[in-house]
């Protein structure tokens, strides 16, 4: 010790990062002029702190370098909040005079409480989750690079991006993401058509029993890496039984094996929103007069309802059902249109409206309607059926009336790309057709069922990219400063 090494990012990244591995011991004998004959003593015998049983690896980072000469290396997203000292309690361990300057700090990201004068958006309250051991906190000044404490990042990161996969794909709430569980009861998997498909099951708010959220394979891929995390941690090959410790805890008064779970407890609300504002930071989240937002699971429901109802059309009843909600008035308001698509809307409105008029949409529908409507694509559509470009994962009316294109009811799939390819193809047959025709309405359909096919195949794209890049091997390198 220490250990030397560089490992190159994947080549969309194009950086290579330089570090020191470290243990407790090594660090203070590296270091002996920071220390005090006592301590390097300790250190020299691995006594007391220092022992093996004691003893922790963490990493120092040195530099990040661009493979590309011309270009400044970014480096890590996290390098800012470990420089203002800004993980954890930060209040309980930096000089008074220098809280104006953290506090600017985090305002001007979005960090503010309602009395502005304390706010740790990166406190977890959390053991082992994101704020970095004592040795470091009282130790990382004696070093030239930034100490790492690796394994309370790796935990945030992990979990933020579970909570954030769900969160963005299912509109659920906090409490519904806190209840998932590795048991049979919450985790379903079924075999369809000789393709695997996966759910969970929770409590919604206001209800009194479990219903069920779809979820794709990434998701479960997600939970599985959590999975694996947590039997590691534990040294097990099974997930403990905790105390749920959020709201409505008499609906889960036996312990279960929560997924969001660490150092043998349930997560709280400041583990969660810490893990998710952590592996976020660095991405600008602002409001149209150029405000920072605070990203807070809650506010992941509005998106998601505003995409489906503004964007992919959907009827408020179907999203109100996907968001488990009881209220229409509050699912419009969850859905209400941001002040760029209401701009987008009228301009779209001007262009087709001296064409036709859509009647149907004037008139809301009966519970009569409804049921009509769902009887005649009740064996068309479901969940987990085969469509164009991906899966459906409905269980409800179809949103769109069988047009599956675009809707958010699907989820890509790669191996379907072809499909799309000949979508696009189609549609420009399609194009020039009506153009000869003289139909402007429907060459206006072709070229947005072409839009929405070219969408999907970037969403397509992304997909593959992740895939490729979570089974990305770095290469490493040993001593490269010598």
């Amino acid at each position: 010790m220490p250990i030397e090494f560089s490992y190159a990012e994947p080549k969309r990244i194009g950086e290579v990062f330089y570090f020191h591995l470290w243990d407790k011991p090594s660090f203070v004998l590296n270091h002996q002029k920071e220390f005090s004959e006592t301590v390097i003593k300790r250190a020299k015998h691995k006594k007391s702190t220092y022992s093996d049983e004691n003893n922790a690896y963490f990493l120092e980072f040195i530099l990040v370098e661009s493979i590309e000469s011309d270009s400044v290396p970014e480096g890590f997203w996290f390098n800012e909040l470990i420089e203002q000292n800004v993980l954890g309690a930060w209040f309980s361990n930096r000089p008074v005079e220098e809280h104006e300057k953290i506090l600017n700090f985090l305002f001007l990201w979005g960090y503010e409480s309602e009395n502005e004068q304390k706010t740790e958006p990166f406190n977890s309250k959390h053991k082992g989750i994101l704020t970095p051991s004592t040795f470091i906190t009282l130790h990382k000044g004696k070093a030239e690079g930034l100490l790492i404490d690796v394994e309370p990042f790796y935990v945030a990161c992990t979990f933020g991006l579970l909570a954030i996969d769900i969160l963005t794909t299912t509109g659920a709430r906090l409490n519904e993401l806190l209840q998932i569980s590795n048991t049979k009861e919450c985790i379903e998997v079924k075999k369809i058509n000789n393709k695997l498909h996966y759910s969970y099951r929770t409590i919604p708010k206001g209800r009194d029993s479990l219903e069920e959220f779809y979820i794709s394979k990434q998701t479960m891929e997600h939970i599985q890496m959590v999975s694996r995390m947590l039997k590691a941690h534990y040294g097990s090959d099974k997930i403990p039984s905790v105390s749920y410790r959020d709201d409505r805890k008499y609906l889960f008064p036996t312990p279960m094996p929560y997924y969001f779970q660490y150092a043998g407890k349930a997560l709280s609300i400041f583990a969660l929103y810490s893990s998710i504002r952590f592996l976020l930071h660095g991405l600008l989240f602002e409001m149209q007069d150029g405000k920072a937002v605070t990203i807070k699971t809650h506010l992941l429901r509005h998106p998601f309802a505003t995409e489906a109802v503004q964007r992919q059309k959907m009827p408020i009843d179907i999203v109100a059902k996907m968001l488990h909600q009881k209220d229409f008035n509050v699912t419009a308001y969850y859905s209400a249109p941001t002040p760029t698509q209401i701009t987008e809307s009228v301009s779209e409105l001007h262009d087709v409206i001296s064409s036709y008029v859509d009647i149907d949409d004037v008139y809301l529908r009966s519970p009569q309607e409804l049921q009509k409507e769902f009887d005649a694509h009740a064996e068309k559509v479901g969940v987990f059926n085969k469509v164009l470009g991906g899966t459906c994962v409905t269980d409800y009316i179809c949103p769109t009336k069988m047009q599956c294109l675009g809707c958010k009811a699907k989820i890509p799939e790669p191996d379907q790309e072809d499909e799309l390819l000949e979508v696009i193809q189609l549609s420009k047959d399609m194009e020039r057709r009506f153009k000869q025709m003289g139909l402007g309405v429907e060459v206006r359909k072709a070229k947005e069922m072409a839009k929405q096919a070219k969408i999907e195949l970037k969403e397509i794209d992304l997909i593959k990219q992740y895939r490729e890049e979570r089974s990305y091997e770095p290469i490493t390198k040993r001593n490269p400063f010598r």
